[in-house]
């Protein structure tokens, strides 16, 4: 788990009704996750907010190097805080980054875009139907059903910042075809580093 929490000008303690540092055990609420993202987002400074990732003022990206990144060629992402009942991540989106289509592996999440935009589209694998996009902006939210699948991504000109919260903690994620004539095929399940030994499914 990152120390990013211990960043009080960034990151303020957080309040102590947020479940799992009451001892609450299993899978929550979407509305409760969905609390939890914006609370979360909230919690940034109005600097930090008002700038994109690669352009943030030295003192935030200071305090954001102190985070345990995992980098990929266009996002970075850190999770933020891990208990029995959930988790959090924050991702940092590049211009044109695409997180492709895929599921939470059985876990329901909340996502709160801290600086936007970024753009959805998804579908449930309880009921299949083309994929619905909808943009999300600065200061929106979306929650995650534990049978939605979806693509997010980060459409420009500008760097993106974002919270997801996740019930159970994620332990793994399938990704999926989004062609036409291949619609919905599994192409491959990833692991998630540091998920729990007795988490459940992402």
């Amino acid at each position: 788990m990152s120390s990013a929490l211990t960043q009080p000008d960034l990151f303020p303690p957080p309040a102590p009704q947020i479940p799992g540092q009451l001892g609450m055990v299993g899978a929550l609420g979407l509305g409760m996750l969905a609390d939890i993202a914006a609370g979360l987002a909230s919690s940034f400074r109005a600097d930090v907010r008002a700038e994109p990732f690669t352009s943030f003022p030295p003192e935030a990206r200071d305090a954001f190097a102190e985070i345990e990144w995992q980098a990929s060629d266009l996002w970075r992402f850190a999770r933020l805080l891990q208990t029995p009942a959930y988790e959090a991540w924050l991702i940092a989106w590049e211009t044109a980054a695409d997180l492709e289509l895929h599921d939470h592996g059985g876990s329901r999440g909340a996502f709160h875009v801290i600086k936007g935009p970024l753009v959805e589209a998804h579908t449930d694998l309880a009921d299949p139907a083309p994929l619905r996009t909808l943009p999300i902006g600065t200061g929106e939210g979306r929650q995650v059903p534990a049978t939605r699948i979806h693509r997010v991504w980060n459409p420009g000109p500008r760097g993106a910042v974002s919270v997801h919260v996740y019930s159970p903690p994620l332990s793994s994620m399938t990704f999926y075809d989004d062609r036409r004539d291949a619609f919905l095929a599994p192409l491959r399940t990833d692991a998630v580093e540091g998920a729990p030994e007795s988490g459940g499914a992402r």
